[in-house]
């Protein structure tokens, strides 16, 4: 009996355990969820196509309200509504509360305020100051000194941020998104990605016959230049392990994939093919080649004139220093950093920038320039 009773009592509680996702399957039974929309995820300009495509079933559904002129229409959404408008020019300190759609060309002038989306179907120049929520333009965009947007900035053609302006989103263009001193954001997509001074010419290092260590190392090498071989081990499949910080005092030419245990560092005119992973902070020394992906556990510098070709990931901060070129044949880049994205003037990227905080940029000090002369 005493046996029963503790049965029951046990057949009772491993119910309950299970009592209430038993309910919520019953409750769900038969219905059919809706579709996840992945592009959310694999798209960088989804929140702007997501809204063109919202925009146009919005204007296709809703009739053109009583009352509106040819120069300007008026759509009731019920709870807000779209203005829709030819070519505008607004003065400075305009206020706008309503979704606001141009057909044409747009142009407004400092200290404006837009509390909800604006979409501009021509060119689009927003003055300094202003305060956006989210901007889509088909055509080119310039955002003056001190502009900011709480969401998300989508371009088709030319993007140019100025000085101290501040997306706290996305930045995308399909062509070319230029980051004037200052200017900030989440992350920048484009299929081309600079800094002032883009066209500058590139510091020149001089370049002098030094000798070049090469990893994995020679049979019969021994301990020099900062380089231990006694720390290397091979780990298979054409990958290597080294115990501890490696920093030389001459380039390195990394043939491998190579995993350090420490902090890495090497000097300028480094050529790295293989793919590197540190657990501490990295450093690639000035005008050396990149041609593999680079993780750091800590922070990353990339040097004067580094060429780099693959992917960048840093756990700490990045920066990107004058003259730094990411590009590669047939495919964009990527930098990644999840502290603060530093970027100088005059680099160039051919695909995204991002970070966990904010990528900004920053004027190459001119003292610094001197010193690489």
């Amino acid at each position: 009996m005493h046996f029963l009773l503790f049965s029951l009592g046990f057949l009772f509680l491993f119910y309950l355990h299970f009592g209430l996702a038993n309910w919520a399957w019953r409750t769900i039974r038969g219905r059919h969820s809706s579709e996840l929309d992945m592009g959310y995820v694999r798209l960088e300009d989804y929140f702007g196509q997501s809204f063109r495509t919202k925009l146009r079933e919005w204007l296709r559904v809703f009739p053109r309200e009583s009352g509106a002129t040819a120069a300007l229409q008026v759509h009731d959404l019920g709870g807000e509504r779209i203005f829709v408008a030819g070519s505008s020019t607004y003065p400075s300190g305009r206020r706008e509360r309503e979704v606001l759609v141009i057909e044409g060309d747009f142009r407004c002038g400092n200290d404006c305020e837009f509390e909800r989306e604006l979409m501009v179907k021509g060119d689009c120049q927003v003055g300094a100051d202003t305060q956006l929520r989210a901007l889509a333009v088909d055509g080119k965009l310039r955002l003056e000194e001190g502009a900011a947007v709480k969401r998300w900035v989508d371009a088709t053609k030319e993007l140019v941020l100025g000085p101290d302006c501040v997306i706290a989103s996305r930045a995308t263009s399909r062509t070319s998104i230029e980051i004037q001193p200052g200017a900030r954001a989440l992350s920048f997509l484009a299929t081309e990605v600079f800094t002032e001074g883009r066209h500058e010419p590139r510091v020149r290092l001089d370049k002098t016959s030094r000798a070049v260590l090469q990893i994995p190392h020679a049979e019969g090498a021994v301990m020099e230049h900062g380089y231990d071989p006694a720390k290397l081990f091979s780990m298979g499949g054409g990958c290597y392990l080294y115990q501890g910080d490696l920093e030389t005092t001459i380039p390195i030419h990394l043939k491998a994939n190579l995993v350090v245990r420490g902090k890495f560092y090497c000097p300028k005119e480094s050529l790295l093919d293989g793919n590197l992973k540190a657990a501490g902070r990295v450093t690639i020394g000035a005008a050396s080649v990149v041609r593999g992906t680079i993780v750091a556990g800590q922070d990353l510098v990339l040097n004067s004139n580094v060429y780099f070709q693959g992917l960048l990931h840093a756990g700490g901060q990045m920066r990107l220093c004058h003259g730094v070129r990411g590009m590669r044949d047939g495919l964009p880049v990527a930098v990644y950093s999840a502290g603060a994205l530093t970027v100088e003037s005059n680099v160039v990227v051919y695909g995204k920038l991002a970070s966990a905080r904010h990528v900004i940029a920053v004027s190459t000090p001119m003292a610094w320039l001197e010193t690489l002369r």
